[in-house]
């Protein structure tokens, strides 16, 4: 374990205390160096397998197609509504919705009121995998999140909050303006 490793837990331990001290700010080459050392360690722990059951309902859907479903209300929604949800272009939704079509995951939808407009929607089959994915994620997760106190659980939140923000360039700090 090498010094950069030892300083982000110092730091981590240092912070994760009851935050009155006032926390050193080591130098963003050391604590890219501390979050590299630490990231095969949380891969193997995060790197959990899926269940059988789980995996035997998966089949063979993407992990893109997962997440493509989980923006896929029950009632289903316009393609540009999908495409948009998803982030991808209308042609690059279609090719979706057709692979997710084939594999029984989506079904296509005529429009009463505009015979322009095509709506997808999820099968019984689709909201039922994704149902069993999403139990098992929100129990793997609950299980992680088991090892922090509720102050470390707040934090781990706030910094996942932030991090996911998409309100700049890469590398940009949240709220600031180049």
């Amino acid at each position: 374990m090498g010094p950069e490793y030892g300083g982000i837990i110092h730091l981590v331990n240092h912070f994760s205390g009851d935050g009155s001290a006032e926390i050193p700010t080591p130098p963003v080459d050391q604590l890219v160096e501390g979050m590299l050392a630490l990231q095969p360690r949380l891969q193997r722990v995060l790197g959990l397998s899926l269940p059988e059951e789980v995996s035997r309902q998966l089949g063979s859907v993407t992990l893109h197609q997962l997440e493509a479903l989980a923006c896929l209300p029950p009632e289903g929604t316009t393609m540009r509504q999908f495409a948009d949800a998803v982030g991808i272009s209308g042609a690059a939704a279609t090719a979706l919705a057709n692979r997710m079509i084939r594999q029984g995951l989506a079904e296509r939808r005529d429009d009463p009121n505009d015979r322009r407009t095509v709506w997808l929607a999820p099968t019984a089959h689709a909201l039922g995998t994704l149902q069993a994915f999403r139990g098992w994620q929100r129990r793997s997760m609950a299980g992680m999140l088991d090892r922090l106190n509720s102050d470390q659980v707040a934090t781990l939140l706030d910094v996942l909050t932030v991090l996911a923000r998409d309100d700049g360039e890469p590398g940009q700090k949240s709220g600031q303006v180049r």
